[in-house]
């Protein structure tokens, strides 16, 4: 059997020839939200649930009345150091049923301090997790002052979020080596990491 290594030296080496050299890609497992999150308001409530075949063994839930967009996680990204008008907001999520396929979504671009428009989400019902996109309402902007904020629209299922400008639909297999070269170096979300960098490090 391959190591864990070879597989990761494979997948890249595919990525290689995907991928922009400048394309920027940020992943980030649902329940790394930052520490100033609000995870409970009243009977609105966050929740991070175990599953074997979530990413990590975990996701976030949330639970509790509808459209009140009163809890926060927040995810602060790595530097944007491309094309941040064409990022667009990826999550790997399970929408079963018309109470549980929306969100809504804040981008922030000074760090946290100001708020771009309530955007409001939705996406067709699916039985099975599935990646889903949108284009932010506010466009994330160069630098390191991105923060994107998800909050309680109608019941909801995250595993993954992911933001990237390249147009390419995310993987489980793509978040694990994309992960293997940014996990040991430091924490995920104060990183800067591009296909380029990821290359050139390997």
């Amino acid at each position: 059997m391959r190591s864990t290594a070879t597989i990761v030296a494979l997948l890249l080496v595919s990525l290689s020839t995907v991928y922009s050299a400048h394309a920027y890609v940020y992943y980030v497992e649902a329940e790394n939200f930052d520490s100033d999150s609000v995870l409970v308001v009243e009977d609105r409530i966050w929740t991070i649930e175990e599953d074997a075949g979530m990413s990590n063994g975990k996701y976030m839930q949330y639970s509790g009345p509808h459209v009140a967009a009163e809890t926060s996680l927040f995810y602060t990204l790595s530097e944007i150091d491309d094309s941040p008008e064409q990022c667009k907001i990826w999550l790997r999520c399970l929408m079963p049923d018309g109470g549980a396929n929306s969100y809504f979504f804040y981008v922030s671009t000074d760090g946290g301090g100001s708020w771009g428009d309530q955007q409001v989400t939705s996406a067709a019902e699916a039985a099975d997790w599935k990646w889903e996109s949108w284009d932010p309402a506010t466009p994330f902007e160069m630098g390191p002052g991105n923060v994107l904020r998800v909050s309680e629209r109608e019941d909801a299922y995250i595993d993954l979020i992911c933001i990237r400008n390249d147009g390419i639909t995310p993987s489980t297999d793509e978040h694990a080596a994309w992960l293997e070269i940014t996990a040991p170096v430091e924490p995920i979300h104060k990183i800067t990491t591009t296909w380029g960098n990821i290359r050139s490090a390997y």
